[in-house]
């Protein structure tokens, strides 16, 4: 699988429990929380969720890629996680931007709505400059 299709059949997909709004160090600590974590072991897509998530440059909090992250720091791991997983390559998409439209097609990705409407705009003046230069 190409893109984020891939996304739909990891084990997680779905589950708020992964990623909890207003997360902090004690309620990350909790032991169902690291349970989640057994989730992951036999997931095929660690190294592609943090290559995704991106959770060092986001800090992120919550479980991504067999970890448990609180402010882009691995907090617990699961077991069987190594650590060239942890390769999270690519930066960050701007979202909203050309460059960003520009990263999600470098990534083989549909770009997102605001992604896609800066790129219409941005070809928009190109056309309009070429217009206006007379060729």
């Amino acid at each position: 699988m190409s893109g984020t299709e891939w996304v739909s059949e990891a084990p997680c997909a779905g589950d708020m429990r992964f990623s909890p709004d207003n997360a902090t160090a004690d309620s990350l600590r909790t032991p169902q929380t690291r349970k989640l974590l057994t989730v992951c072991r036999a997931c095929p897509f660690r190294a592609r969720c943090i290559a995704l998530v991106l959770p060092r440059h986001s800090l992120f909090d919550g479980i991504c890629g067999g970890r448990l992250w609180f402010n882009g720091q691995v907090r617990a791991t699961c077991q069987g996680a190594n650590r060239d997983e942890l390769k999270e390559g690519a930066a960050p998409i701007t979202h909203g931007t050309e460059a960003g439209a520009r990263a999600h097609n470098r990534r083989g990705e549909t770009a997102c709505t605001l992604c896609r409407e800066a790129g219409r705009r941005a070809q928009a003046r190109r056309r309009e400059r070429k217009r206006a230069s007379g060729q």
